[in-house]
This record gives C-alpha cells, sequence and structure tokens, in this order.
C-alpha cells in the first residue's frame, strides 16, 4: 500500500483546483487524486448549458488532459469510489478493494441528486442530471423526441427546461412548486418575464404544482401532483435539489454541519489532517461569519484552491465571496452573496426592462445582489457587500445600473 503525501477523494472542480494548489506550493509531494467518475475532472456547468446549445464539446469541457495532469505530477485512479475512510490509521479503502495511506487528506466528493419517488421497473425513463455520464444518457434520450416533463424549479430543472424545449422533436411540460421558475431568487417582475419567454418557446408551464407520485399508464408516464392534477409524458428529468456526500466524513467523526461538514477558514476540518472543499464544505462566511455552504461552480474551484494551498502549508484565510450565474435564453445574470426572493429584496431595473439589479437586504444592510443582463459589475457587488453598510430601499437607485 503507497504512501501519499496529499490524497484527494473526489475529481471535480474543488479536487482539480486543489491539486493546482498544492503543485503551486509543492512540486515534488505525491499526489493521488481518486474519483468515483471514470472522466478525468471537467467543467459541470456546461451539462445543462453549451453542450446543449452548441456552445460546447465533450472534448472542450475537461479541465486538463490526462497528459498535463501526468506531467503535473497528479495520479489520477478514476471509476473506482472511496468507500471507508479510516482518519487513525490514515488510510482509505475503495470499493474495488484498494487501499491508500496519506499524510494529509482532502475531501471533495460533492453531492448526488435528490432522488425523485420513482416505481420499479421506470427507472429507465426517469432521468437527473448530475454527471458527464448522466448528460450522455439524457441526450441520447432527448434525441428521440417525445414528450418530456421537467420537474424542479431550481436552476438546473430552469436549465434543463431551456436545453430541451431548444431540441427538436420534443414537446416539454415544466412544472416547478413555486409561483414560477427560479421563484426562490427572482423578485416578481423578472420572474414573470423568465415565465413568458418558456410559454413563447413552446413550454407549457405548469406553476405551483408539488409531485405527488408517478405510475404507468397504457405505455404513458403519469406523474400526480397535490392538487389532484395530472401529467402524461414518455419520459421525465428533474432537478429538485442535491444531496452532500457526507458518508465518509461523518465516519471518520469530523464535526458535522447543516448539510456538510464544519471547516474553518483555511477549509481544515476538526481533522487537523483532513481538509474538505466544494459542496461539502461548511465555512465562515467572509462578510458575515456565519456558517456558509454553497452548491456553486465558482464555490468549489475557490474553496478547493484555498484547501489546497493550506494542505501545502500556505497560511490560508478565505476571503472570496463567490458568485454564480445562469442563462435562461436570451436572459443571463449573475450573482453573489445570499439572494433570495423571501429576503427585503429592491429591483432597480431599466426603463425597456431588459436589464435590473436586484438588492437583497438583511436589517437594512445588503447580502446579496443580482445583475440582470448587467456585465462586468460582479467586483463592484462584492464591494458594496463587503461593506456592510446600512442603507435606505430608495439609496440604491443607481449604484450600479447606468440607465
Amino acid at each position: 500500500m503507497k504512501r501519499y503525501t496529499y490524497l484527494i477523494v473526489g475529481a471535480g472542480a474543488a479536487a482539480a483546483s486543489a491539486a493546482s494548489a498544492i503543485r503551486k506550493q509543492d512540486p515534488q509531494g505525491s499526489l493521488l487524486m481518486l474519483g468515483a467518475e471514470s472522466d478525468p475532472p471537467y467543467q459541470r456547468p456546461p451539462l445543462s448549458k453549451g453542450l446543449w446549445l452548441g456552445k460546447d464539446k465533450e472534448e472542450e469541457i475537461t479541465l486538463k488532459r490526462p497528459a498535463d495532469w501526468e506531467t503535473l505530477g497528479v495520479t489520477l485512479a478514476l471509476g473506482d469510489p472511496v468507500i471507508n475512510l479510516d482518519p487513525e490509521r490514515c488510510v482509505v479503502g475503495t470499493k474495488a478493494g484498494k487501499t491508500f495511506f496519506y499524510e494529509k487528506l482532502l475531501l471533495a466528493t460533492g453531492g448526488q441528486p435528490r432522488p425523485l419517488p420513482t416505481p420499479p421497473g421506470l427507472e429507465n425513463r426517469v432521468f437527473s442530471l448530475r454527471s458527464l455520464a448522466d448528460y450522455r444518457r439524457l441526450h441520447t434520450r432527448a434525441t428521440e423526441g417525445g414528450t418530456v416533463l421537467v420537474i424542479g424549479g431550481g436552476f438546473l430543472g430552469a436549465e434543463l427546461a431551456v436545453a430541451l424545449s431548444l431540441q427538436p422533436g420534443l414537446a416539454v411540460h415544466y412544472c416547478v412548486s413555486g409561483k414560477g421558475p427560479l421563484a426562490h431568487v427572482l423578485p416578481p417582475p423578472l420572474m414573470e418575464q423568465v415565465s413568458a419567454r418558456y410559454r413563447e418557446a413552446g413550454v407549457q408551464l405548469h406553476v405551483e404544482h408539488h409531485f405527488k407520485d408517478l405510475r404507468s399508464e397504457s405505455g404513458q408516464l403519469i406523474s400526480r401532483f397535490a392538487d389532484g392534477a395530472e401529467i402524461s409524458c414518455d419520459w421525465i428529468t428533474y432537478g429538485i435539489g442535491m444531496l452532500s456526500l457526507t458518508a465518509l466524513a461523518e465516519a471518520a467523526g469530523l464535526v458535522m454541519a447543516p448539510g456538510g461538514v464544519r471547516v474553518d477558514d483555511g477549509m481544515r476540518s476538526s481533522d487537523p489532517r483532513i481538509w474538505v472543499s466544494g459542496d461539502l464544505a461548511t465555512y465562515p462566511d467572509p462578510v458575515w461569519g456565519t456558517p456558509l455552504r454553497l452548491e456553486h461552480w465558482d464555490n468549489a474551484e475557490a474553496t478547493g484552491r484555498a484547501a489546497g494551498s493550506s494542505m501545502a502549508g500556505k497560511e490560508v484565510h478565505f476571503q472570496h465571496q463567490s458568485m454564480f450565474y445562469s442563462d435562461i435564453y436570451e436572459f443571463g445574470f449573475e450573482a453573489v452573496g445570499e439572494c433570495r426572493s423571501d429576503m427585503d429584496c429592491y429591483t432597480d431595473i431599466s426603463p425597456g426592462g431588459d436589464k435590473a439589479v436586484v438588492y437583497y437586504l438583511r436589517d437594512d444592510q445588503i447580502h446579496g445582489i443580482l445583475l440582470w443582463n448587467v456585465w462586468d459589475q460582479v467586483k463592484t457587488a462584492r464591494s458594496l457587500i463587503a461593506q456592510k453598510a446600512v442603507v435606505h430601499l430608495q439609496e440604491l437607485r443607481g449604484r450600479i445600473g447606468d440607465w
């Protein structure tokens, strides 16, 4: 059994970012990355965006070629998930029965889709989307046409409904539990714009539909909702949230936090030899100091970079305010901080309604900013949040928007 200076469990954005950061500090220490998927580290956002729209190709979304990882001195072991962690012996074990010792360990295992309750025998007609392998299966099914039901009003569901509505030969039903797509983030004026755009694209949008159960009848899938409504389709895809993969951390006895693992501002866990990054890490908010866990690409890269630097001996105090983004047809947005539509919101919207800046406040302080078709202002948004100033809603007009 070989001992590695650095062992990374996971092969996503956080893991890749950590490996690169380690090599900047320590070019020599042995480094092994263990991934459950058979594909080398790749970008996940294109799975629900660019790959469907022709903006990206599979071969273009890999973060590095296998040969580049080898040149960097990173050993990849893919397609064999880690299932055991013994922190006393500093050893991990894989499903295939392999064991590896470590001096320093990073858990960057991410999460898995929250499952949609599906009767036995119908699983091959119900699709989630988390991995490149999931995308390949979903894309193959989409090319066969038919009627698809998309379930989920969050980012993944919203992006899938867009992508599938642009594929030939598909009729799309889209069900959300809220009053519209992205209702948990968007204020009513923007949510209404988005809802109208789905309908314009031919999507049959069903709002305030809470999924109850699923059955097969005469070759069709019948989804039933809490209000008794039923929708018939050929197949289903969904995005109803994510479950963090916490089993290894829990087995190791790490101190947990809601949805993840508690870490300090250097991404180190309660075990001084184990770091955590990406979707799994709950760290002190760099502005407010409160526990924060995020499931966004930018956060995965930033926390992975911080963890890798810390593992290699650099003093790290995480200060990055992570951002997230989405594209819904011609609408695009970038956002920073806590952006929830149930907060106090002020929407500074352009006269034509095509651009907007949404400010999200708690106790008269800006906690989040969403930039709707407004570009190159993320740095300004971060600065406004970091000031922690007490503001009045009427003072926010024109702070970022140039109309």
